[in-house]
Order: C-alpha cells, then structure tokens, then sequence
C-alpha cells in the first residue's frame, strides 16, 4: 500500500516540475541592462538603382560592417554593437553600392523591453 502511495504521490508531482522547468525556460531574456544591441531592418537601393552590398554602422565607440550575400540579395542587413549606452548612441549608417553610396543618421536605442533588436530600415 505504502508502494502505491509513493508512485500515486510521484506520479501526481512529475508535472508540476515539468510545468516549473517550461515556465522557467520561458522567462530566459535578454537583459535589458545589458549594452548589447543587434541592429537590423531593410536597406534600399542607391539612387542610381543598384543594390547595396554592404551597410556600414558607426557611433562614436564602435564601427560595424554587414557585407553579407543578404544585404545584396534580400536587401536586410543586421549588426550587433556591443557599447550602447543606456540612453542610446548617435549613429550613422553607410550604404554602400556598386557605384553610388548614401548616409543616414539616426540614434540607436536599447528596446525598452527585454528584446536586444533595433530596428532601422535605411534609405537615402
């Protein structure tokens, strides 16, 4: 009887723990406090009608290039700073094309929420 009790009593709190682990395992983000933002969004052509193959993004502590088949194909592209202030940092993106480039000038954010993705779509 006792036997039966035990297994009846593991039986009924095997769930619980599972349900524990699934709701922990939900609630792993990324921590806002963190200075780790991706920067990412769509980038348009230059104004002489050729695709970018590279965006370039600098802020005053750190520089980063995506020159990715995607950029080119998809035109998306997608970079990761690793010194943004909690106040955000002044930035300015560079499109490169085949024969033509263009500049835009925006603020990077850390998201208020507990996402470290910036969006920013670039055009001239």
């Amino acid at each position: 009887m006792r036997h039966r009790i035990a297994i009846l009593a593991a039986a009924a709190v095997l769930p619980l723990t599972g349900v524990a682990s699934l709701a922990a395992a939900g609630s792993a983000a990324a921590d806002p406090n963190k200075a780790t933002v991706t920067v990412t969004g769509r980038v348009s052509d230059c104004e002489n009608d050729t695709s970018p193959v590279s965006v370039t993004i600098t802020t005053s502590k750190e520089s980063q290039t995506d020159d990715s088949k995607t950029v080119a194909s998809d035109n998306r592209y997608s970079v990761t700073f690793k010194n943004i202030a909690r106040k955000g940092r002044d930035a300015e993106a560079t499109v490169t094309c085949k024969d033509d480039s263009y500049k835009d000038n925006f603020r990077i954010m850390r998201p208020a929420d507990t996402s470290t993705t910036f969006t920013r779509n670039i055009e001239p």
